[in-house]
C-alpha cells in the first residue's frame, strides 16, 4: 500500500476540507493558487499553520513551466483540481502517475461551468452534487469517477450549500486517494454528452431580479444563489442600485398592482408585490451606505408604491 502524494490546485474555500483532510492524513505535497485568489491564499496558509507544505502562488503567464516543477521537485504522484479556473494542458496532467482529477461542485454533465453552485440553487434544484472526474483537454469533461447527490434545501444560500458540498468533496476525495494507495484501477464512466449544459460565469443580467418575468420562488432562489459572493441579488430603485440578500414568500390579497411594487414597509421588511397574486418581504439589503435591514429604506424616502425596475 502505498499512500499518494498530492498537488492541489485550487481557488475558494470549496477546497478547504479536502486540503485539511489531505495534510492530516499527510498525503498534501503541495498546494497552488491563482495569484488573484488572495482571500483563498491568505485562508490555506491558516489552515497549513505548523506543517512544512508549500503554498504557491500562481501567475496566470507562466503557472504551467510553475506546476510542472511543483510535481517533479515534490515527487507528486497524483493531482486534484477544486474549483482552479485555470485550463492545464496534457503535459501537466499527464505527469502524475495515479493521474489527476478534477473534483467538482456540481453534478455532471449537466453542471459544467465555473460557478455550479450558483446554477443548482438559481435553478431551484432538489439536490446539489459532487462529481470527481479525469481531467482532459476541455473543462469538466472527462470520464466520471464517482459523484454523490446531496438535498439543496430551498434557504442554502451560496455560502451554506457550498461549505456543505465542500465536505461532501473531502469525503469523495478520501475514497478516491484510499482506492488510489492500494493500487487498484479506478472505475470511470464516460459523460453523456447528450446531458451536458455548460454555464458560462455569470453576468450582471444573470444576477438582477427581473419582476416582469419572475415568480416569488425564482426570486428568493436568485437571492440566495448570490448570498454573500455577490452581495446579493440587484435591483434598482429610481437610480439607486440594491442588492438584497434576504427574503421571504408571502401571500396577499391586495389590488391588482405591477410586479415590482412596494406594498407596504413594516416591521416585517420590505412587502413588495410579485408574480401570481404573490409577494416577497425583503429583510436585509446592501446599498452604498452598508448592510441593512430592508425597512429602512425609509430613511430614504422609500415609499410605498414605489416600483423597483431591472438594472
Amino acid at each position: 500500500m502505498s499512500e499518494p502524494k498530492v498537488i492541489v490546485l485550487c481557488g475558494n474555500r470549496f477546497a478547504l476540507p479536502a486540503l485539511q483532510q489531505l495534510a492530516f492524513f499527510k498525503q498534501l505535497a503541495v498546494v497552488a493558487i491563482p495569484e488573484n485568489c488572495e482571500e483563498m491564499i491568505e485562508n490555506t496558509k491558516l489552515v497549513l499553520t505548523g506543517t512544512s507544505i508549500p503554498v504557491m502562488v500562481l501567475q496566470k503567464k507562466i503557472f504551467v513551466k510553475k506546476i510542472t516543477e511543483a510535481i517533479k521537485t515534490h515527487g507528486v504522484d497524483m493531482g486534484l483540481m477544486l474549483t482552479f479556473g485555470y485550463k492545464i494542458p496534457p503535459s501537466v496532467y499527464g505527469l502524475p502517475v495515479k493521474g489527476f482529477y478534477n473534483v467538482h461542485p456540481g453534478l455532471l454533465p449537466a453542471y459544467r461551468g465555473p460557478d455550479p453552485v450558483f446554477q443548482q440553487i438559481r435553478n431551484k434544484e432538489k439536490n446539489a452534487g459532487v462529481t470527481i472526474h479525469k481531467v482532459d483537454d476541455d473543462f469538466d469533461t472527462g470520464p466520471i469517477v464517482i459523484s454523490e447527490m446531496i438535498r439543496l434545501d430551498p434557504a442554502d444560500t451560496y455560502g451554506i450549500l457550498n461549505e456543505k458540498l465542500s465536505y461532501t468533496a473531502a469525503k469523495l476525495t478520501g475514497t478516491l486517494l484510499k482506492l488510489l494507495s492500494f493500487g487498484v484501477t479506478v472505475p470511470s464512466r464516460p459523460q453523456d454528452e447528450s446531458k451536458a449544459v455548460y454555464y458560462q460565469k455569470q453576468t450582471a443580467a444573470d444576477v438582477s431580479i427581473n419582476w416582469q418575468v419572475m415568480d416569488a420562488v425564482t426570486i428568493i432562489a436568485l437571492i440566495n444563489a448570490c448570498n454573500p459572493w455577490n452581495k446579493g441579488a440587484l435591483t434598482k430603485l429610481n437610480t439607486k442600485v440594491i442588492r438584497i440578500l434576504d427574503a421571504y414568500c408571502i401571500e396577499i390579497e391586495a389590488p391588482e398592482q405591477a410586479s415590482g411594487t412596494i406594498l407596504a414597509i413594516d416591521e416585517r421588511g420590505l412587502v413588495v408585490r410579485t408574480l401570481k397574486n404573490q409577494a416577497v418581504c425583503l429583510q436585509v439589503i446592501y446599498i452604498d451606505e452598508g448592510f441593512l435591514l430592508a425597512n429602512r429604506l425609509k430613511q430614504f424616502g422609500v415609499m410605498p408604491g414605489a416600483r423597483f425596475g431591472l438594472v
